[in-house]
């Protein structure tokens, strides 16, 4: 049974109850051991690190160091979380001098970065962890070659070298739920989120753009493994039929909860309810 330190962070326990309901059952269809950690803080993402880099080094090298006293990776289900971790743990690795000015802050608690364990992001570790062919072997209502666009978020995919996430990781998760993987242009753009505080109109063209290639390109439903990613496609298409009068009807689903469909769980568990978008149409694709 592998174990791992789960840091939930800010939005999904404030925001996405779904989500982590979703998770913790589908953890525990694959004896995954998700142990809440206690006493960690807000990894800062994005704020924190515009105007106080070194803070912002220091909450998630604490956060990093707690893990490591307990010797357990770190699994987060939220992209800027994933994000924030990543970046640190690698640059703090890398980099000797800052290291030493993080662990000078870090002593007064009795704590020390030391870079033994690995942040990662909950959906990798099922495909790392488990792997394709055991979740394979529990999927008993297949999604029936649903059609589903993934948009994967900018934090879990750039920069390449620092998260060590590849799309194909995803890709495959949907695909082994009977779903099919919908292809559109421009499945790397942002979906705006992090933009709408500083340019309102931005952000929304952003979501705009993504949600019409997605229709336009064949998709019926969404996956995202991302709190604010999901929050923005779902939200924006809300005010898009007030303010354009388009409609995409284009459910929001976060990838636990298609997984969690698949592997025979009932809408309640996976909270389907909770989705803003009306994400029934979903279960008349299972199978089996």
């Amino acid at each position: 049974m592998p174990v791992y330190n789960l840091y939930m962070g800010c939005s999904v326990p404030a925001n996405y109850p779904n989500y982590e309901a979703a998770m913790i059952k589908v953890a525990e269809a694959f004896d995954m051991q998700l142990e809440y950690m206690e006493g960690v803080s807000c990894c800062g993402s994005p704020n924190l690190r515009a105007f106080d880099y070194i803070g912002w080094l220091t909450v998630n090298a604490r956060t990093l160091a707690i893990a490591e006293k307990n010797g357990h990776d770190i699994v987060t289900p939220c992209n800027g979380c994933f994000g924030s971790l990543k970046d640190v743990y690698h640059f703090l690795k890398h980099n000797t001098d800052y290291r030493k000015k993080v662990n000078a802050i870090l002593k007064k608690e009795s704590l020390e970065f030391k870079a033994t364990i690995t942040p990662r992001h909950f959906v990798e570790a099922l495909y790392t962890d488990i792997g394709i062919e055991e979740i394979k072997k529990k999927v008993t209502k297949p999604l029936d070659g649903v059609g589903i666009a993934i948009h994967y978020g900018c934090h879990v995919l750039r920069p390449a070298d620092v998260t060590e996430f590849k799309p194909e990781y995803l890709d495959e998760l949907i695909r082994v739920t009977g779903a099919s993987v919908v292809e559109y242009p421009i499945w790397k753009q942002c979906c705006g989120a992090t933009v709408l505080p500083v340019d309102e109109n931005l952000g929304i063209r952003l979501a705009r753009d993504k949600l019409k290639s997605m229709k336009e390109s064949g998709a019926e439903f969404i996956t995202v493994v991302c709190p604010a990613c999901g929050n923005q496609l779902d939200l924006q298409q809300l005010g898009l039929k007030e303010s354009y009068g388009e409609e995409y009807n284009l459910p929001v689903l976060l990838y636990p909860q298609i997984l969690g469909l698949a592997l025979g769980m009932d809408e309640e568990e996976v909270g389907l309810g909770m989705n803003r978008v009306p994400a029934a149409p979903i279960l008349d694709h299972l199978t089996g």
